[in-house]
């Protein structure tokens, strides 16, 4: 029996110890004191700092043990229904306590705040200890009393100014002559001293300028008041900064002889990447005279036919396309078209000469007799002198010399070998825009079948500066 009383201490002991132990080892909590001397208009501030050693992310539940006289809350408020810390780290977090009813006792007061792990079930109890004074005595010396709340939109564009009102309100008679507003955030940070008459409200605001090119993102801004050493319960206002796109376009046109430089420079002043589709109207025509930098797409719809690009462009970037339309090499082909047509008209021959033939006997299927027709033309509006005429009859064929009335007589008729019968006519003066027709027949001294090519005749004058000039007519051929 006594050994099983032993056995049974022994048990409870080191159920006790293991229990310790235990407790030591799931989390630890430390508060530090930051304002625990006040009066009823005042609130009392401790800081937390629950550690949790273990391996496993856990939740701390805190209660506070109190009449219903006394406000309590954390910042963040949400910390009142749970605190989450993750494994191996620590959170310190604010705990304000603040008198909520006028019936509170002056003097020392002890709270009780016991705190429980989630996880282990394993609980931690700590004490609150702050002292409450008596505003009473005397009845003129009043003590900072002030209300405050905050106005500013939600979401704001950082090109735009935009404007944060703190609402003051002086609850006594009490005249605060400073009274600091401090606002804090990651973007923004600014201190203003006013003063607040007795029962006086006011509005104090402020001109909240971001830079333009702030990245869109979640300022979180704390507004707090502070009358001498007395700091007010601070307000927190999460802003959004908003994302916008703003691509701006700088044209510069160059214009010079028949030639056109158009240069746009695009510049996303947005603060978030933006994509750009850039088009201008064109023609076929238009097209084939223009060169683009960097090299455009075409794009064709019901609308016409475009030039396009498509730009992306981060915060701040530029992009410049260059648009060239150069006519000037249609103009130089139209100006050596018409240098050409001046020169043929300088230059070209002012007489023309053309041959012709005509079968005037066929005997056994073959040709046998042929009529030559030579058309000689003054084109010039000026007289040509010292014509001389030259045409050839081949060697297959003689010259019939009997010509017919009106037409113009060889001067020579020269007989040669190897090249036949030469003709040459002597002309003194080719009047202007003056034509001759002159013929002669010819005598096959074979029967030509298929037909005869004829030789160019020859015409030679005296072109300007009295230099010779000669040109040719066209080779005739005779068909049946």
């Amino acid at each position: 029996m006594k050994n099983k009383v032993i056995l049974l201490l022994f048990v409870f002991l080191f159920s006790l110890f293991t229990s310790s132990v235990l407790a030591e080892d799931v989390f630890d909590v430390n508060v530090q004191v930051s304002v625990n001397d006040i009066y009823p208009t005042q609130t009392a501030k401790f800081y937390f700092t629950i550690n949790n050693p273990t391996l496993e992310d856990d939740e701390y539940k805190l209660t506070f043990i109190s009449s219903g006289k006394w406000s309590f809350s954390t910042d963040p408020s949400s910390y009142l229904s749970g605190v989450n810390v993750k494994a191996g780290e620590e959170v310190t977090f604010p705990v304000l306590i603040k008198a909520s009813d006028a019936g509170v006792s002056y003097g020392m007061q002890s709270f009780p705040v016991v705190i429980k792990s989630k996880n282990s079930d394993v609980s931690k109890e700590t004490s609150l200890q702050l002292l409450l004074r008596n505003p009473t005595p005397p009845l003129t010396n009043y003590l900072p009393s002030v209300g405050y709340t905050v106005d500013i939109a939600d979401e704001i564009d950082p090109r735009e100014s935009e404007k944060l009102k703190v609402h003051l309100s002086n609850k006594n008679s009490l005249n605060i002559k400073e009274l600091t507003i401090s606002i804090r955030s990651k973007l923004y940070n600014f201190d203003r001293v006013v003063s607040l008459a007795p029962l006086e409200n006011r509005i104090e605001v402020f001109d909240i300028n971001y830079d333009p090119n702030t990245d869109p993102i979640d300022d979180l801004m704390t507004i707090k008041v502070k009358v001498s050493d007395i700091d007010f319960t601070p307000v927190i206002k999460q802003v959004k900064i908003i994302a916008y796109k703003d691509t701006t376009d700088n044209d510069v046109i160059k214009k010079s002889f028949f030639k056109k430089i158009s240069e746009y420079t695009y510049t996303n002043q947005g603060n978030i990447n933006d994509k750009e589709t850039v088009r201008f109207k064109t023609s076929l025509f238009s097209q084939l005279f223009t060169k683009t930098i960097p090299k455009a797409s075409i794009l064709k719809n019901e609308d016409g036919r475009f030039l396009s690009w498509e730009l992306e462009l981060a915060p701040k970037e530029s992009q410049k396309i260059t648009i060239i339309k150069n006519y000037r090499v249609l103009f130089y082909v139209l100006i050596i078209f018409i240098l050409g047509i001046i020169a043929y008209y300088l230059f070209r021959s002012p007489i023309l000469v053309k041959k012709e033939s005509e079968v005037l006997k066929i005997e056994d299927q073959g040709v046998s007799h042929l009529k030559v027709l030579l058309h000689l033309k003054n084109r010039s509006n000026k007289p040509v002198d010292e014509v001389k005429l030259i045409d050839r009859v081949p060697p297959i064929a003689s010259i019939d010399r009997d010509f017919a009335m009106g037409t113009l007589h060889p001067d020579k008729v020269i007989r040669h070998e190897h090249k036949g019968t030469i003709l040459k006519w002597n002309i003194s003066t080719l009047d202007p825009y003056e034509e001759r027709i002159i013929s002669y027949n010819i005598i096959s001294k074979l029967k030509i079948i298929g037909g005869v090519t004829l030789p160019n005749a020859v015409v030679k004058f005296k072109g300007k500066g009295k230099k010779t000039r000669r040109i040719l007519s066209n080779k005739e051929t005779s068909k049946h």
